[in-house]
């Protein structure tokens, strides 16, 4: 799981972009993920909103969500269209 890696709900299909890791000031343990939730409105409006981000520990988040692009492989597609077609073919 790294930073800009994005991820698809295995029940609805909802995406999510992870977006950073933090730990609590006095821990180094308990690491948490924070992530966006990727909306599409229409074909011109696709985007996440700052109050609907998300975070939970590594295990949290895989047991609802997969791995559907990694960030290495972000280059092959030019917009969150190619992205949502990609995720409709599937």
């Amino acid at each position: 799981m790294g930073i800009f890696d994005i991820y698809k709900n295995k029940k609805d299909n909802s995406l999510i972009l992870i977006n950073s890791f933090a730990t609590h000031v006095n821990s180094d343990k308990n690491m948490i993920i924070i992530y966006s939730n990727i909306e599409k409105h229409s074909e011109y409006e696709i985007g996440s909103c700052p109050s609907f981000n998300g975070y939970g520990t590594k295990q949290e988040i895989e047991s609802k969500y997969e791995l559907f692009i990694k960030k290495e492989d972000l280059n092959k597609y030019n917009d969150w269209n190619d992205v949502f077609n990609l995720l409709e073919e599937n």
